[in-house]
């Protein structure tokens, strides 16, 4: 297949995604995306990232086999102002090993934790950097 059959596969792929109706059309043209191999797939897929659910869940994925090649898509996403989007694209970006992506994301699920608590009324509780306790640590059982 030649970059222009490619190409057009993708765009008609994505013009595909505009009358999907629930997850599993979207499923369906995500791993039609992602099958085609060509690059500009990942820009679609990227848009896609805003989404959660099986939506996000398959882009991920999809994004994923691509590898590297990722990278530059994802900065822009974590640049967005969408969070799911920054979300996933942190979660894409650490699965391809990158530290600060990884610490973004701890730091993140640390201040859901205690927004969650706060909402629920123990405001006194604070979320460390693990939940390993002390004693466990001592006798092997971290």
């Amino acid at each position: 297949m030649n970059s222009n059959q490619k190409l057009s596969t993708v765009t008609a792929l994505k013009r595909r995604l505009h009358h999907c109706d629930g997850s599993e059309d979207y499923v369906a043209v995500i791993r039609a995306l992602v099958a085609t191999r060509d690059p500009a797939a990942i820009r679609v897929l990227a848009s896609l990232l805003d989404s959660t659910g099986p939506i996000a869940i398959e882009s991920i994925a999809g994004l994923l086999t691509f590898g590297e090649a990722v990278i530059p898509a994802m900065r822009k996403c974590v640049d967005s102002l969408d969070y799911d989007m920054i979300r996933h694209g942190h979660f894409v970006l650490a699965a391809l090993g990158d530290e600060a992506s990884k610490q973004w994301l701890r730091e993140d699920d640390i201040d859901r934790v205690e927004a969650y608590l706060e909402r629920r009324g123990f405001v006194d509780v604070e979320c460390g950097d693990g939940i390993a306790n002390e004693t466990d640590e001592e006798k092997g059982i971290a």
